[in-house]
């Protein structure tokens, strides 16, 4: 067990698989903090269970967004004496030692002569997070997933909480590219896997049936999501451009792609492009936090018109 670790799970809506996902982290760190975003009264049985396991749980009283409610536990944390926080979402459920094994890769960096700002699994299911070592041969990160990132306080005394304004999505993003200026780049515990989903998979119909090549296959979220993709893309790159200009044009370049696949898929497709030039808009005019409720009402409507695998 990690005493001086606090683990901080974001829930909105959680299934009934919070609980062993909670109990799964709990023997691993030294306090659970559960941050509920405004669930409601039907969720109150789940999260019960939750507390009687030992877990602390903060509920808000609306959903304020997946942000805000890290903060919430992060500033909890603090208070509590916590020298590092390990982040998660409610659907994360980890191994055995998995804790462990981040506090090894960042000690063993400190010990190093590393500046390092967070900690991550090498492995996010089937993404990777590294994708180059340094000079002194450690694992650095890029485009990190905040569920089962490491944290230690001292790197948000430098860089700040996660970026609440942008509500959902590119929260991460924004936290890594900050570190990054403040030469606080992240680390990844080699070798170490984190199975967890991404979005739903599914079979796009302009390929065969059957067919193998990469792009027959698309990862697609939930179509309100693609309302915060688009736009805190455009934010994260107004705020981080003139700092990372490389990176941030080949991940928009990414973005761009998968945004038009996504449109193609999406039935009807002119709600989805409606989203799009609402998202391009907010995120001109500086109009960030929730999705406004005619978008969150116009995401009800799209569906996904391929297999889902």
């Amino acid at each position: 067990m990690s005493a001086t670790v606090t683990a901080v799970i974001s829930s909105f809506r959680p299934a009934e698989s919070l609980i062993p996902n909670v109990d799964s982290i709990r023997h691993q760190v030294g306090r659970v903090i559960v941050v509920d975003d405004g669930s409601g009264p039907d969720f109150d049985d789940t999260l019960s269970a939750v507390a009687a396991m030992g877990a602390e749980v903060i509920r808000l009283p609306e959903n304020l967004g997946i942000a805000h409610a890290l903060n919430a536990g992060l500033d909890e944390a603090r208070s509590g004496g916590a020298d590092f926080v390990v982040t998660f979402d409610q659907d994360s459920s980890v191994q055995d030692g998995f804790v462990d094994r981040l506090m090894e890769t960042w000690r063993h960096g400190v010990d190093s002569g590393h500046r390092i700002g967070f900690v991550v699994p090498e492995f996010f299911g089937d993404v990777r997070q590294a994708t180059r070592r340094d000079r002194q041969g450690a694992l650095r990160t890029d485009r990190t997933i905040q569920s089962g990132m490491l944290i230690p306080f001292s790197t948000i005394d430098t860089v700040g909480t996660f970026l609440s304004e942008l509500f959902i999505d590119l929260v991460d993003t924004d936290f890594e590219l900050r570190c990054d200026t403040a030469g606080l780049p992240g680390a990844a515990a080699a070798g170490l896997r984190f199975e967890h989903a991404l979005g739903g998979q599914y079979r796009d119909h302009l390929f065969p049936a059957g067919s193998r090549f990469p792009l027959a296959t698309i990862t697609l979220s939930t179509p309100f999501r693609y309302y915060y993709r688009a736009r805190n893309r455009i934010v994260i790159n107004k705020i981080h451009g003139r700092q990372h200009p490389f990176r941030l044009a080949r991940d928009t370049v990414f973005d761009v792609i998968h945004f038009v696949r996504a449109a193609l898929i999406a039935r009807p497709r002119r709600i989805l492009l409606s989203m799009y030039r609402r998202a391009i808009r907010d995120a001109v005019r500086g109009k960030l936090g929730r999705a406004p409720d005619a978008v969150m009402a116009m995401g009800k409507r799209v569906s996904w018109a391929a297999d889902k695998l």
